[in-house]
């Protein structure tokens, strides 16, 4: 605006800023019918600037030098490389899971724990339990969450990732091991190793067990691999995700796994995000990898 006022002639602003005279007279008229001001007199071929005009073309000017660089600033960001995604996931599923990702995308782990998907969406994974992983969605602090949704997660999206059954983990001998048939209804809380509370896992278990024996396991572990060692030792069965069925090496005379009789009971995995976050699409396609990653390289069902 300050040019078409330096210049007092359209033509001339329009070569010195590069622009077609009619697109810069249009400019000028939006402008004035927008605030509804007369900025500049026609004066034959010269414009003259009004007294409307010479308050307003300062602040104008600072507006629109101030648009300019909003836009400018709006296309780098859209043409730079996006931060990777900050993916939560379950204890339960995170030592498990997080291998066969690795291997899928041919990658390794960084000292940053920074983990590899398709080239175009970098990821990086934290764990948590549940009720942190909800938490840290809610607040901004993740974008994403691999974990085991129970149906009460209001506010999120959900892509469904796979389905996980669960086996009996035993030790060799045990009574569990001699029934003719394996159904959840065998099973009785009181003579089970679950995860403590704040693990999803848990929870699983409790609601697998027939409905007669009690919400009290026999003992309670950290991890799944302090888990497998107690079971070990005598301290009662327990059941373990089909991607967690790996007996340590010094335990395999001891341990024994058993797959139930019929349809296996077993929980659904999905990766969970904020309604309305911005990069749902890289989502769902960093969901699209995560369930070609496990059909090719894990023994469950990705959905």
């Amino acid at each position: 605006m300050s040019c078409v006022a330096a210049e007092a002639n359209f033509g001339r602003a329009a070569r010195r800023l590069g622009i077609a005279q009619a697109t810069l007279s249009g400019q000028v008229r939006k402008v004035e019918e927008a605030l509804g001001a007369r900025l500049f007199e026609r004066r034959g071929r010269r414009f003259l600037v009004t007294d409307e005009g010479r308050a307003l073309l300062p602040q104008i000017d600072g507006l629109l030098a101030a648009a300019g660089a909003l836009a400018d600033e709006s296309r780098r960001l859209a043409s730079a490389e996006l931060r990777p995604l900050r993916v939560g996931v379950i204890p339960t599923l995170g030592p498990y899971l997080v291998p066969h990702l690795l291997a899928h995308a041919g990658g390794a782990a960084s000292a940053a724990a920074r983990r590899k998907g398709p080239a175009e969406l970098p990821f990086e994974v934290s764990e948590h339990r549940t009720a942190e992983l909800l938490e840290l969605l809610a607040v901004g602090a993740i974008d994403a969450a691999v974990l085991a949704p129970s149906g009460r997660e209001p506010g999120l999206v959900l892509e469904p990732l796979f389905t996980e059954p669960f086996r009996l983990l035993a030790r060799r001998g045990s009574a569990i091991l001699g029934v003719k048939r394996l159904v959840p209804n065998c099973l009785d809380a009181h003579e089970m190793v679950l995860l403590e509370e704040g693990h999803c896992m848990r929870d699983h278990a409790l609601a697998i067990c027939h409905a007669g024996s009690g919400d009290e396991p026999k003992l309670a572990a950290a991890s799944i691999e302090t888990l497998k060692y107690l079971v070990a030792a005598g301290a009662g069965y327990s059941l373990l995700p089909a991607l967690a069925c790996s007996i340590p090496t010094e335990l395999g005379t001891v341990l024994e796994l058993r797959a139930f009789d019929g349809q296996a009971p077993s929980r659904h995995v999905a990766l969970a995000a904020r309604t309305g976050y911005p990069r749902l699409g890289e989502v769902g396609r960093l969901a699209a990898w995560i369930r070609e990653a496990v059909r090719a390289r894990a023994p469950i069902v990705a959905e």
